[in-house]
């Protein structure tokens, strides 16, 4: 009987432990089916943003900043040739194509011997009229004016003596002593002593009076007149040798020793190589994003160089709608760039733009024109459970990675970042927050 109880407690403990074990089987069996519906996701937090930064380039091409005049006598134009004013034979050439040459330096001269004898003759001329200026300046001289009061007195004297041998004929006449004719003769030859005396009485004070300050002046013209002349002649001395207006690179020779040159014919190109500017068209949309007052960045291939704008040309190119930046370019010398070079201005646009910054593949193509994106939802039969729902989403901006939306989707929910095309609206999930970046 004992032993019979004793069986009927061991198969009682085994039927309760059994149901027991099959209890929690089934437990843990619905527990793991739930796992497996479930599809694990990786999200991330929308953050709204007020603007976007966009990356700009437009191509324009690198000049020298300044070329050669196309005169010896000035120091930048647009024109890049080098020349003499005047014609004559070419009699050396000081340098030659890729040359560097400094500012000053002589390049090449020309025959002078024709002006070299011109300015010895006009030398002469002027110290001849200068002779004359100083002769009028200093008046007559004392010895003129004594011989002239000198025939003044002889003159009074021939005068007083014609006018008593007047008195005397007159007289006789009176007395019918002597004829008309005789006293005509008395009475003009008296007159011509008078006109006489007066002649010499004029000059006499023209002497003593000095030299007219009319004539002065037309003397002192005449010599200013040469000396100009001189002065033209030595100038054009000077400009027979043809010196660099800048340090720069010759980068082309147009004529050789012994050859006759024309007035304005190039005899070389001179390039200010040490220093460099980019002109880049610009759409005048984009004038306003230019850093003005620091560095750009300037690509050319593979090499890369900073610059400041020094100007924006106030004209729309007609043909292609952008206004002409100028920027100097920074250690152009050691840069590797050259005069015609392709160039590009790199900048980012900063642009007022409201919306959520989002990865391309947390979109997929919706209805209208329109995308959709996934949002983590709290499912409304289990609060415990997250399921997907669709939003309907508008791009206003994309970057080729990431773009900007607006829509149905609000600030702190949950975007699936990847994967949209393995889930549908009202799916279970679980959340796989993605990790974020660290500076």
């Amino acid at each position: 009987m004992k032993s019979v109880a004793t069986l009927f407690l061991s198969l009682a403990f085994l039927s309760v432990t059994g149901a027991w074990l099959a209890s929690s089987s089934e437990t843990e069996f619905a527990d793991k089916t739930h796992d497996r519906s479930a599809l694990p996701v990786t999200t991330t937090q929308l953050q709204p943003i007020s603007s976007v930064n966009r990356d700009r380039q437009f191509t324009g091409m690198v000049v020298a900043a300044r070329s050669s005049s196309s005169s010896s006598s000035s120091s930048s134009s647009s024109s890049s040739q080098l020349a003499f004013e005047r014609p004559a034979r070419l009699l050396k050439v000081l340098c030659d194509e890729g040359q560097n040459v400094t500012s000053g330096q002589t390049l090449a001269a020309i025959d002078q011997r024709q002006l070299l004898a011109q300015i010895t003759e006009l030398e002469a001329g002027i110290q001849q009229q200068n002779a004359i200026l100083d002769e009028l300046s200093e008046g007559p001289r004392s010895e003129v004016i004594a011989s002239t009061e000198a025939d003044l007195a002889a003159l009074t004297a021939d005068v007083e003596l014609q006018k008593a041998t007047f008195n005397r004929t007159q007289g006789l006449f009176d007395r019918r002593a002597t004829s008309a004719q005789a006293l005509d003769e008395v009475r003009l030859a008296w007159k011509a002593a008078v006109a006489k005396q007066e002649a010499v009485a004029r000059k006499r004070d023209e002497l003593m009076a000095g030299t007219r300050k009319e004539k002065l002046a037309a003397q002192e013209a005449v010599v200013a007149g040469l000396a100009a002349k001189l002065e033209q002649l030595q100038i054009d001395v000077l400009d027979s040798e043809l010196k660099a207006p800048f340090s720069g690179t010759i980068v082309k020779r147009f004529a050789d020793e012994g050859d006759m040159l024309n007035p304005q014919q190039p005899v070389l190109e001179l390039l200010e190589t040490s220093k460099l500017e980019a002109k880049i068209g610009v759409p005048s949309e984009f004038i306003s994003s230019l850093n003005r007052e620091g560095y750009v960045v300037l690509k050319s291939g593979q090499i890369q160089v900073t610059g400041r704008i020094r100007d924006v040309i106030a004209q729309v190119d007609p043909t292609t709608r952008t206004q002409t930046v100028v920027i100097d370019i920074d250690n152009a010398a050691e840069s590797g760039l050259a005069d015609g070079s392709l160039i590009r201005l790199a900048f980012t646009e900063t642009k007022s733009m409201d919306g959520f910054r989002v990865p391309l593949t947390a979109l997929t193509a919706g209805s209208r024109g329109l995308w959709s994106a996934y949002i983590l939802e709290t499912a409304t039969d289990d609060p415990s459970q997250t399921t997907i729902a669709a939003r309907a989403v508008e791009v206003v901006h994309t970057d080729g990675e990431t773009a900007v939306v607006r829509g149905a989707i609000y600030e702190g929910e949950r975007i699936v970042m990847a994967g949209v095309h393995r889930v549908v609206p009202g799916q279970r999930v679980t959340d796989t927050p993605a990790a974020t970046k660290k500076d």
